[in-house]
Formats: C-alpha cells, sequence, structure tokens
C-alpha cells in the first residue's frame, strides 16, 4: 500500500471520528437539555403544588374567622369586621397571603330565575311598567355605557339564556333568534358560573364588560341579596340602580360614606336612614327590600403564594350555610406565573 493510500485512509477515518464525535456531543447536549427541562418542571410541579397545599391550609383560617362573624342569618356583616383583614403565612422557602372580600356586593345575574314571570311578561314599553329587577339590570348596562335599546335587548338575551325553556320571551325559537350570531352559539339555559359568560349574549358589547363587572355578579343562587354593608364608593352607581330615578349616583356615594363604623345592624335600619335624607325613594323601598340585605353568605378569597420560582393566585368562592354555618368552596381559579 502506498504512503498515498494510506495517509488518504487515515484522513477518511479521522473524519468518521470526527463526524461520531459531532453526533455524539449533539446528542448529549440534547440529553441534557431535556433532564434540565424535565428537573425545572418538576421542580415548578413542586413549588406549585407546595404553594396550593399552603393556600389552602391558610383558607381554614380565613373560615375560623368567617364562623364568628357571619353566625346566624340575621347578623349583620361589619364591612370593618376581623373577616376582611389580610392573613399572612411564612414558609421556609415561600409566602402566601389571603383576603377575603364580600361576594354579595353586587346584583347576581341568576336572581333574575326568580323572577315573577307575569312581571317578566309585561315588559311595557314605560319605564314605570317594567319589573324592578329589569330596571336595575337596564340601568347598569346603560351607565356601562349602552343605548336604552342595547340594554334591553342585552337583558331579554339574559333572560333566554338563563332560563330552561327553549322559548324566547318575546316568544319564538331560542335557536332562530340565536342563530344570527357570529360564531354561531346557543343559550345554555342554565345559570351562569361565571359572569364572563354574559359576553357570550349576542347583542352584548365586549368593550363594556369592565364597567359591568364592578356592578354585576354571576352567583350559584336565585335568591341572594345585593349586601348594602359591604358596597365600596366606587359602587354607588349600583346602589342608585336600586332605586332608579330615584336616587343619584352622588346621593348613593354620600350615604355609603355616611354608613356606620359597624354596618348597619338591619335592612330596616338602612331603610330608615334612607328614607330620612332621600324621602322620594319612600314607594318603592318595600320592593327593593326583597333585593337587599346587610349580610352576605357568599365571599371570595383572594390568594396569592409566592416562591422562589413562581407566583400563584387563586380565588376561591366560599359559600356559608345561614342555618348550619357550614363553608363550602363552591369554585376555585388558579392562574400561575413564573
Amino acid at each position: 500500500m502506498s504512503r498515498q493510500s494510506a495517509a488518504r485512509q487515515q484522513g477518511v477515518a479521522l473524519l468518521v471520528v470526527l463526524i461520531l464525535l459531532v453526533m455524539m456531543s449533539a446528542l448529549a447536549a440534547k440529553i441534557s437539555q431535556q433532564f434540565c427541562r424535565s428537573l425545572q418542571k418538576t421542580h415548578y410541579q413542586v413549588s406549585q403544588q407546595q404553594l396550593r397545599w399552603a393556600i389552602q391550609r391558610q383558607e381554614d383560617v380565613v373560615k375560623e374567622r368567617l364562623q364568628s362573624d357571619t353566625a346566624g342569618q340575621s347578623k349583620a356583616l361589619s364591612p370593618q369586621g376581623e373577616w376582611h383583614e389580610p392573613e399572612e403565612t411564612q414558609g421556609e422557602d415561600y409566602t402566601v397571603i389571603s383576603q377575603v372580600e364580600d361576594a354579595q356586593n353586587c346584583f347576581n345575574v341568576n336572581s333574575l330565575l326568580a323572577a315573577d314571570p307575569a312581571a317578566q311578561n309585561a315588559g311595557a314599553a314605560t319605564l314605570a311598567a317594567k319589573p324592578a329587577k329589569q330596571q336595575i339590570v337596564e340601568q347598569l348596562l346603560a351607565r356601562a355605557g349602552m343605548s336604552s335599546a342595547t340594554a334591553e335587548e342585552v337583558y331579554w338575551q339574559l333572560l333566554d339564556y338563563l332560563d330552561a325553556d327553549s322559548i324566547t320571551q318575546h316568544s319564538g325559537s331560542e335557536n332562530d333568534a340565536w342563530a344570527g350570531s357570529t360564531p354561531p352559539r346557543l343559550p345554555a339555559n342554565q345559570m351562569m358560573r361565571t359572569l364572563s359568560e354574559i359576553k357570550l349574549l349576542p347583542a352584548f358589547p365586549a368593550a363594556d364588560y369592565g364597567n359591568v363587572s364592578h356592578w354585576l355578579c354571576a352567583l350559584p343562587d336565585t335568591d341572594s341579596r345585593v349586601d348594602v354593608n359591604t358596597l365600596r364608593p366606587e359602587q354607588a352607581e349600583l346602589l342608585a340602580a336600586l332605586f332608579t330615578g330615584q336616587l343619584t349616583t352622588d346621593d348613593a356615594a354620600r350615604l355609603i360614606e355616611s354608613r356606620p363604623a359597624q354596618g348597619w345592624e338591619s335592612v330596616e335600619a338602612f331603610a330608615g336612614e334612607l328614607e330620612k335624607h332621600y324621602p322620594q325613594v319612600k314607594e318603592s323601598l318595600a320592593q327593593i327590600q326583597t333585593i337587599i340585605a346587610v349580610n352576605s353568605r357568599y365571599f371570595q378569597i383572594n390568594s396569592t403564594g409566592t416562591s422562589d420560582d413562581l407566583t400563584l393566585r387563586v380565588v376561591s368562592q366560599l359559600h356559608v350555610d345561614g342555618e348550619s354555618g357550614d363553608m363550602t368552596i363552591w369554585q376555585r381559579r388558579y392562574r400561575m406565573i413564573e
């Protein structure tokens, strides 16, 4: 074998070795990368689960506070009570902070299912002939930026979305009424689980949802009422809407700001003060008293858990049984931020 041929074979062999070395290096790098990703994913999962357990343990502390502040169906809920104070837990490598909010300081759209059917069908052209709940919803929708015609259309579509039948409130098939929506959709014919479902109504302007969400909510109950003891000054629009045409937003804001530090002791005490300063509401007080309350059976626990790797936010919806005092989490929403 000539020297030239031997040198050529050695060069080929070296080239093959180099190619194999590059392939093995690339394979090793890929395996290492996958291992690091799996390790990081496992670490995140462990951290997330640790924060979930810590948040659920903290919920037990929150429930104990609520037990004393919500005991008794007639006991007023103090807006400055201990139940509203934030709770903080420091772990070895995490921090959890939770705070409770009243979930009944809003108008529950599912309560429309408890309205008088005869009153619903009355839907006359004049505002005075409309049922109280229809007036409230339409006024809130209008205050959010909708025209009167759009607000009324959204109200009727909302009823069609909630009720169990397949007939529209104005007669006719619901399927025909919703057929022209884009994308195509049908009414759920059941209570809303979250208020965001209202954006599914064909006539609802999505741009107005931000304002509407300050005043409307969706609770799994047709008998929940607006808790006037926990209304915030920025929710004066809601209180004014409860007395449509009889109470201005400024009047409602002043009433909220003058609320006793411990809240109104009863609906009668609230009604008495309201009538004292604004006698024009006397005619509608009897009807409105079935929509308002001074306590709550629904609460929202906002929890934030933070570790070195991630932040976990949890919103837990809590129901307090008025008779037994039992507390149940009926909904949880999670959001993880790396």
